[in-house]
């Protein structure tokens, strides 16, 4: 497709982005919500959302792409009922493509992160790769010799799902023990350090930068890595040690599964902390990686990914997709 206009959606676990771009990639226009203020109606504030402020594009609109958070039913077109956000069973492709009159894509927001990067990023000249968000939730997108990998539901990515600690100590959103996004997603974060203080570093809290935040119970991810920024030792110590070497054990169970020739992060986490979240992944990678290592850095594509990402599935619809909604 070489011309006109696509609608892109990101609706992901914290904010939910809707934009207005060309098939290059360049949104022209974007607007961003808080996900629990719109998740109650989502789909009638998206139509609202759309006429309001894009009516003037409409008529050179190709396509909606929509990229969201997940477990999806990419078969009946559905957002089933993901840990991390007040969604439920939304058929929003059906819903959106009768009431807008415009074809309809729907894929998981690390999904369309990971094609953005191929159609229009860092993964152009690469045939494997990986995209993995870290952020309120942990996901990927997976790319394999040129294929871009869906699943028989659409939910082949759900890599914060992989098991980084077989004792299972905490708990994830979806009803798990022990899961990578359990421990080192932006959601669970202050609870994984909560219990760490409480049976490993208790006795270091004294003089800590954290000591006041735990005890007011008030530690969120962001005041974590802040402290470590400013040098807090306790601070550092579970971001590295604790946050960081779990990463990495995350990060070589998908490499050792899908064999990528580069790793691309993105998310609120890594985007923010370039230098905690990169640099212990690499210090602990070789510890976990059988394959051959990739290379393993933050996307060029900032906070858009997503929502870049639900551009491409229109502008340039990966084959396995088109198989989905049986669009020529």
């Amino acid at each position: 497709m070489s011309e006109g206009l696509v609608i892109g959606i990101d609706i992901g676990a914290t904010k939910t982005r809707l934009g207005v771009g060309d098939v290059s990639g360049r949104i022209h226009i974007k607007h961003v919500y808080r996900t629990t203020d719109v998740a109650h109606n989502i789909i009638d504030f998206i139509v609202d959302d759309i006429k309001k402020n894009f009516s003037n594009f409409l008529d050179k609109v190709v396509g909606v792409g929509i990229a969201s958070i997940g477990p999806l039913d990419l078969k009946r077109g559905m957002i089933l009922s993901p840990p991390n956000a007040p969604l439920k069973n939304v058929k929003i492709v059906a819903e959106l493509r009768e009431r807008l009159g415009k074809e309809v894509f729907l894929v998981n927001d690390a999904v369309a992160a990971v094609w953005a990067e191929k159609v229009y990023g860092m993964g152009r000249d690469f045939r494997n790769l990986v995209y993995i968000t870290l952020s309120t939730g942990i996901g990927a997108g997976v790319i394999v010799d040129d294929h871009l990998l869906l699943g028989k539901d659409g939910n082949a990515h759900e890599v914060g799902h992989i098991v980084v600690d077989y004792t299972g100590m905490m708990g994830c959103g979806c009803g798990g023990r022990g899961h990578w996004e359990a421990y080192c997603s932006g959601m669970n974060i202050p609870a994984f350090v909560e219990k760490l203080l409480e049976k490993k570093y208790g006795g270091q809290l004294e003089g800590s930068l954290l000591r006041q935040e735990y005890r007011r119970n008030y530690l969120t991810a962001e005041t974590l890595f802040r402290y470590a920024k400013q040098g807090d030792a306790l601070a550092i110590k579970i971001v590295e040690e604790e946050i960081g070497r779990l990463n990495a054990a995350g990060i070589a169970s998908v490499v050792n599964c899908y064999d990528p020739e580069v790793v691309l992060l993105g998310g609120a986490i890594a985007l923010n902390n370039e230098e905690l979240v990169l640099g212990p992944i690499a210090k602990y990678i070789d510890m976990y990686v059988t394959n051959r290592r990739p290379k393993v850095t933050i996307t060029d594509l900032g906070e858009d990914a997503c929502l870049k990402g639900a551009l491409a599935i229109v502008a340039k619809p990966p084959p396995s997709l088109r198989e989905y909604f049986r669009y020529p």
